[in-house]
């Protein structure tokens, strides 16, 4: 099973999501492997990984295996291909190679991983269309303004039109509220979820509060899970898991 996490406005809480459930999955037994898609590789310094010797870039131009670039984290079942800063480079050359955005689908064919999550750069390249092309459904997130829920139904023409292109299969499967304020930080933000609600149903997820524990996670090369097992926003992610495992987007 492969999911990508993917959304098209600003940053939303795309890693923490792709981070914290992926080490929610390894700790539940799973086998997992997450891939960092993003020059600003937080996902890979979140996990405890600085200055790898090859990255995603190496697998999709064909210097390396995915197998030569698979790091082992401190979370048992969790495996990482690892991104750096230049990335986008190779994105650059990626575009130019004739079928460029189906490497990642094929170098993905036989990884020996239950499940496969990938985390796009925030905005739409071919970056995030090969993930697209490989993934069976398609994670996004938003804040809840106005200004982060556009994002929202961009990604979700996206998603069609890939799907359409070239990969039937994929489905939009959630959308995850993340960063929300305490409701009594004004109407605003529960009048954004109501709209979200409204238009998606079902497919929005549980929300995920504002914390601090998210940045002390990250600083600590932690995931929040491990970090701060007990803590309510760790308690929201658990719940947000439950929804995507009911929903058959994750196992």
């Amino acid at each position: 099973m492969i999911t990508t996490y993917a959304n098209q406005a600003g940053s939303a809480g795309k890693t923490t999501s792709a981070v914290t459930l992926a080490a929610m999955l390894a700790e539940t037994g799973h086998t997992v492997l997450l891939v960092d898609s993003d020059a600003q590789a937080n996902a890979t310094t979140w996990l405890g990984v600085s200055n790898p010797s090859l990255t995603l870039g190496d697998v999709l131009l064909r210097r390396a295996t995915l197998a030569q670039a698979t790091v082992e984290t401190d979370v048992p079942g969790l495996r990482l291909i690892p991104a750096h800063e230049g990335l986008d480079g190779d994105a650059l050359e990626l575009s130019r190679v004739l079928g460029g955005e189906q490497r990642l689908r094929m170098a993905l064919q036989d990884t020996g991983a239950d499940v496969i999550l990938v985390d796009c750069p925030g905005a739409l390249s071919i970056l995030t269309v090969a993930a697209l092309v490989a993934s069976d459904s398609v994670i996004t997130v938003t804040q809840p303004t106005v200004k982060e829920l556009a994002g929202v139904p961009k990604m979700e023409a996206t998603v069609h039109e890939v799907r359409d292109a070239y990969n039937p299969k994929l489905r939009f499967g959630a959308v995850i509220p993340c960063i929300v304020p305490p409701s009594a930080a004004g109407a605003l933000y529960s009048e954004a979820l109501t709209l979200l609600c409204e238009q998606y149903g079902d497919l929005v997820t549980p929300p995920v509060r504002r914390s601090v524990r998210i940045p002390e996670a990250y600083a600590q090369q932690t995931p929040l899970s491990i970090h701060a097992p007990s803590e309510a926003v760790t308690h929201d992610y658990r719940a947000v898991l439950n929804h995507l495992i009911q929903s058959g987007v994750l196992p």
